[in-house]
């Protein structure tokens, strides 16, 4: 079992310009780990900026009330796409279409004027599957695969993109085979009774590549 604190030195090595690929299944991996990056970058230090696509911090945020945890987020920087509950500090939003093309360039306009306020930042992203399950052909499959891929190396941020397999695996354009190839650094989720089981699958670090790590569900309540 790893304390919080040994899961951030853990996360030190993880560069800024890294895209990390977090694959969870149903549980609450989501709500464990947004939390835990949102503490990490504050004993760190760095701004959390959120991407809170289709209120998916909403219901992280009223997940984490059930478990008797009560935080609203006010410290992040939320980029929000579609939805109507604003949850921390929202900064910008992105005006939402269905057309792929025109959507990644409102998106690419609100991420510019976002991360243009900081330095270095955590940058965590919430809901991506449910971008890709707009996507209706190949073409716009890619266009949405290279803009992701052009924030790789943005030094700005360390990206975490927490990505639900169950639901990334049955979207028609299952986007999971090419966020891993993007990605440098894949973890896999795996949740138990009482903790999550993280495993790097892939990673840049050979510190990190192929280490098991648990993580106690009750470690989250540390501040």
């Amino acid at each position: 079992m790893e304390s919080l604190e040994g899961v951030f030195k853990l996360a030190d090595k993880i560069k800024f310009g890294e895209i990390v690929l977090v694959e969870y299944y149903r549980s609450f991996i989501p709500e464990l780990m947004t939390l835990g990056l949102l503490y990490y970058g504050k004993s760190r230090g760095l701004p959390v900026i959120i991407d809170d696509n289709f209120d998916s911090l909403h219901v992280i945020q009223k997940h984490l009330e059930f478990l008797g945890i009560k935080e609203d987020f006010r410290d992040a920087l939320v980029v929000k796409t579609g939805g109507k509950r604003n949850i921390g500090n929202v900064v910008t939003r992105v005006k939402f279409v269905s057309e792929p093309v025109i959507y990644i360039r409102n998106y690419e306009e609100a991420g510019r004027a976002a991360f243009s306020k900081v330095e270095k930042s955590i940058n965590i992203v919430l809901g991506l599957e449910r971008l890709f399950s707009f996507v209706s052909s190949v073409p716009e499959f890619y266009a949405f695969i290279l803009a992701l891929q052009s924030f790789l190396g943005n030094e700005k941020r360390k990206a975490f993109y927490l990505v639900n397999k169950d639901i990334a695996s049955l979207i028609p354009f299952n986007p999971l085979p090419e966020l891993e190839r993007l990605a440098t650094t894949v973890i896999e989720a795996v949740p138990t009774p009482t903790s999550g089981i993280f495993t790097f699958k892939k990673s840049t670090s050979l510190d990190l590549l192929g280490k098991k790590i648990e993580i106690p569900a009750g470690v989250i309540r540390w501040k």
